[in-house]
């Protein structure tokens, strides 16, 4: 099974930014239809959460840091943008986040055809998510495909 997949770029104040704009940007260009606990996300990042952990240090330091728990928040924080992804796609089936600098496609149809079985799947996105600072602003590069059944 050969992957294609689409690059996507750009810039914003924070990954939540990043996020919502490449959601955006992938329903005007795509009618891709997604099917609730039959699609899954998945995700692979060698920086998920990186600026958003640092962003939330930073607020904790200066208001209060005795509200934030070290051993929750940068786990959440690194599965943000696929749990994104997938409450805008409306998507409940399987979600992971792979924290890699690489794609191993090989591993993710062995991923999809495992959880085809499981969950009978009809189809999954994948996304390559690498983030950088550039001119003060976040930069963002994605490379995403759908795998179909």
């Amino acid at each position: 099974m050969e992957l294609n997949w689409n690059t996507y770029q750009t810039t914003g104040k924070t990954e939540a930014d990043l996020a919502t704009q490449f959601v955006d940007a992938i329903c005007a260009e795509q009618g891709f239809e997604f099917y609730g606990n039959q699609s899954a996300v998945y995700f692979i990042s060698s920086n998920a959460g990186t600026f958003s952990s640092i962003a939330f240090w930073e607020n904790a330091l200066e208001h209060s840091p005795r509200f934030a728990n070290p051993g929750i928040f940068p786990w959440t924080l690194a599965n943000a943008t696929s749990g994104y992804i997938a409450r805008r796609f409306s998507i409940t089936g399987p979600n992971y986040t792979i924290i890699d600098n690489t794609v191993d496609e090989a591993q993710l149809v062995s991923n999809f055809k495992t959880d085809g079985l499981k969950y009978a799947l009809k189809n999954a996105i994948c996304v390559h998510w690498e983030l950088k600072v550039e001119n003060h602003q976040l930069s963002v590069v994605a490379q995403w495909c759908i795998i179909l059944a």
